[in-house]
């Protein structure tokens, strides 16, 4: 029996110990993520901004479901292009993801004059969090124009400068598009933030700002700022009082926001991808989240990793066939 008890010991610690070892070493070959490891997470804006507030709200959240710290970082440069390049640089482990914003990541490679060789096919899409519609804002108490119509005559017979977000922004994109839709020429007057663009307003040194619904909501409220067009595919819950540009039937359709959403690097193995992916959809989706983002005047927009991705091709396009518009050289 003693005999029988030891071969029975020796076959459970040693063979089967290889065989299990064996199986575990092939199982394992990556290891479990995030495994209590720090995770960095990249907002290529200033602090406090609309997008950097955005992204510190989802990390608690996931936090909770990862079991372990995240960083925000802030490095802010090149129309958020710094901060995308610091992801690109890190290893594809999922240890470094970055909140991206469209449309204003594509002009940062897809104008020749920047030189740069990345682009949004290096990005693998997580998932989307905010939709933040664009819209045109003038001062409460402006009384050479007081809607989009008088606005508009008065652009086409006197010279009209707009305040956007940066060049390359969806400010910039929208003027663009706007110009070419009504025969203005009104002139782009760039800062560095809507912070910007609010000081520059109020203070009479711009006629107007091109902007979005999170950034002119409180404002508005507070009776400085007056909203007189949204360019959202319907009417903005959060402004239903504001007409939407499509439904006016003045120029062109126009349809544009700033969409701010999370990536990791292409090439993440796709179990990584996977539990970032979930761990966004239970922060996006959480009702207390959803509740904190519409007092701050943001429409949460959850859209998933396959989606997005495939929406974010499709921008790439739109946004290339604007290169003559936008002033790009070859």
């Amino acid at each position: 029996m003693k005999k029988i008890a030891v071969v029975c010991a020796l076959l459970c610690t040693g063979v089967f110990g290889v065989f299990a070892g064996g199986a575990g070493e092939g199982a394992s070959a990556a290891p479990a993520f995030p495994a209590d490891k720090p995770i960095t997470l990249i907002c290529p804006w200033a602090p406090g901004g609309g997008s950097d507030i955005g992204a510190r709200m989802v990390v608690p959240y996931m936090e909770k479901k990862l079991g372990t710290t995240i960083n925000v970082t802030n490095p802010t440069g090149a129309s958020g292009w710094v901060g995308w390049e610091r992801m690109l640089a890190a290893p594809a482990d999922g240890y470094t993801f970055a909140m991206i914003n469209l449309p204003t990541i594509y002009p940062g490679y897809l104008d020749p004059a920047l030189g740069r060789t990345k682009t949004i096919g290096d990005f693998q899409m997580l998932a989307n969090h905010v939709t933040d519609s664009c819209v045109i804002a003038i001062r409460a108490d402006e009384t050479r124009f007081t809607d989009l119509k008088s606005f508009i005559a008065y652009a086409k017979t006197n010279p009209v400068t707009m305040a956007t977000t940066g060049v390359g922004t969806d400010d910039h994109i929208l003027l663009v598009l706007f110009n070419a839709a009504v025969g203005t020429g009104i002139t782009m007057v760039p800062g560095n933030g809507f912070k910007d663009s609010y000081a520059a307003l109020l203070g009479k040194h711009v006629d107007a700002a091109a902007a979005n619904v999170g950034e002119v909501l409180i404002p508005e409220k507070n009776n400085e700022l007056k909203t007189i067009v949204v360019f959202s595919q319907d009417t903005s819950r959060l402004m239903p009082h504001v007409p939407v540009w499509n439904k006016l039937g003045i120029g062109e359709n126009i349809v544009i926001s700033s969409q701010r959403a999370f990536a990791c690097k292409k090439g993440t193995p796709p179990e990584v991808v996977k539990i970032l992916a979930e761990a966004l959809q239970d922060a996006i989706t959480n009702q207390e989240q959803i509740a904190k983002m519409a007092e701050m005047g943001l429409d949460v927009d959850y859209i998933g990793p396959e989606d997005f991705e495939k929406h974010a091709g499709a921008e790439a396009e739109r946004i290339k066939g604007m290169g003559g518009a936008m002033g790009w050289q070859k």
